[in-house]
């Protein structure tokens, strides 16, 4: 997106039946409405080559509630705004950043949302419910019992079709399954905001 003309980003809405577990019902979590306008970021190719943008003059605006897509061919940057929307990267940005209208406070922010990368980070020596636990322990708030913890992660796994792989190692998994467990283990908490770089990929269209 090397262009220096305003561009603004198409989303794609997917305005599915909500799931009404436990999930949503222990987190009355506000809804996030994300804007940003005039994003930049550039890499330095080196010396007396100068700097590249990546992103010139980008912006656009995602409503909460909704399902949206940044598509774009390969290397146009779209890994590289899902970064710099998730707070991941911020060397060599400008531009402004805004949730619910207010300039976003990346620490906050930080809390509110995750990011699920295109490589699954899973710890190899855990089973699935080990590992869903481990998140639930960490991301939940203490005062959440452990039978309720596990009400949770059951209706997660059953919500993503992993119900039957509660005994099996990660490291065991498919593709489809090690990405849909990624993503299983940052529902846990629920948070308003949630990015997905490559959420598709293993994954096949009937589990979508």
């Amino acid at each position: 997106m090397p262009s220096s003309k305003r561009h603004s980003i198409d989303a794609f809405v997917d305005n599915g039946d909500e799931r009404q577990n436990s999930i949503t019902k222990i987190h009355g979590n506000c809804g996030k409405d994300l804007r940003f306008d005039g994003i930049k970021y550039h890499v330095f190719q080196g010396r007396g080559v100068g700097e590249k943008f990546i992103l010139k003059d980008i912006s656009g605006a995602f409503k909460s509630g909704n399902l949206s897509a940044i598509m774009g061919p390969s290397g146009a940057g779209k890994s590289s705004l899902m970064n710099i929307l998730a707070g991941y990267r911020t060397k060599n940005v400008s531009g402004c950043i805004f949730v619910n209208n207010e300039e976003r406070n990346l620490q906050d922010f930080r809390k509110m949302s995750c990011y699920i990368m295109q490589d699954d980070l899973l710890l190899p020596h855990l089973s699935v419910e080990e590992a869903m636990m481990c998140s639930a322990n960490l991301k939940l708030n203490e005062k959440v019992g452990t039978e309720e913890k596990k009400q949770i992660v059951d209706d997660i796994l059953n919500v993503l079709s992993l119900r039957d792989t509660i005994h099996t190692r990660t490291s065991q998994l498919s593709g489809g399954q090690k990405k849909r467990l990624a993503i299983a283990q940052e529902l846990v908490n629920n948070p308003p905001v949630m990015f997905f770089d490559e959420p598709t990929r293993y994954i096949l269209c009937l589990n979508c």
